[in-house]
């Protein structure tokens, strides 16, 4: 396996805390993704996703999705392809497709550009991945 790294981004959003995210493509479009390691899975917004991929990589429906605020959510389960970070093309990955425009909302409202997706828990393992806060990096391993 070798080694790779990316800036890291941080969003401050009040005094008190921040959001990390990272630049990545799909399709050759440049996009932001939230770093979550406590998300269980990969997330894509559902719009940005049918829009630039469209239907044929979804699976069907996951049956039952908590928050971290209690509320219940649908998700639909999709493969993603040609997904590349820090120029590394990640094999194709299922992930979970949900409506993050109220994220986005919230992040145009305090300054920030629209994120299009979430590297949740199953990257951090399965790319044994780590953020280094000492010099804003994320690395990981393929």
């Amino acid at each position: 396996m070798k080694n790779h790294s990316l800036p890291l981004q941080l969003w401050e959003l009040d005094d008190k805390g921040f959001h990390a995210v990272v630049h990545a493509n799909l399709q050759g479009k440049p996009i932001l993704l939230l770093i979550d390691t406590g998300a269980n899975h990969s997330c894509f917004d559902t719009h940005f996703f049918t829009n630039l991929i469209g239907n044929d990589s979804i699976k069907g429906s996951d049956e039952h999705n908590v928050g971290i605020g209690g509320d219940d959510f649908e998700t639909v389960i999709a493969t993603i392809s040609n997904l590349k970070i820090a120029r590394v093309v990640i094999p194709p990955m299922e992930i979970r497709l949900l409506d993050l425009s109220k994220v986005n909302d919230m992040y145009k409202m305090v300054g920030f550009s629209p994120i299009q997706g979430i590297l949740g828990g199953d990257f951090f393992k399965k790319y044994r991945a780590i953020i280094n806060y000492d010099n804003n990096t994320l690395c990981f391993s393929k």
